[in-house]
């Protein structure tokens, strides 16, 4: 006798028969309904986005932009920003860039904190 079967006693093979399928469906129900707040990726090519993104933040989504397609259109790129602006702004939420091409909007009570985290430096 090993010190492993010392320590963790003989180990028995159960038969595959003997185990039970579990149905698991009404427990995934309660985990998907639990979900009050979303984070939500928009692709921005125009203005026709914004009332979708403004109805995602007044519902208490996060969304995520990405604002890729609209930034060679300068005139279409600065409309979007402000109206996009006023909404956080309007929710008392937030609005950050990520990167270049993305921009991140919250709604009431969800700020973003602009630090960056860094592991320790030993």
């Amino acid at each position: 006798m090993g010190i492993f079967e010392k320590l963790l006693g003989k180990s028995e093979k159960v038969p595959v028969e003997e185990y039970e399928e579990l149905d698991l469906s009404e427990y995934e129900a309660e985990i998907e309904s639990e979900g009050t707040t979303y984070i939500k990726v928009a692709e921005v090519t125009g203005i026709n986005e914004i009332p979708e993104i403004r109805r995602q933040i007044y519902e208490g989504n996060i969304v995520i932009a990405d604002i890729a397609y609209i930034k060679h259109d300068k005139l279409t790129f600065e409309r979007v920003l402000k109206d996009l602006r006023l909404l956080a702004e309007d929710v008392n939420g937030d609005i950050v860039g990520l990167g270049e091409d993305y921009i991140i909007i919250t709604p009431t009570g969800i700020k973003v904190d602009r630090n960056k985290i860094r592991g320790v430096k030993r």
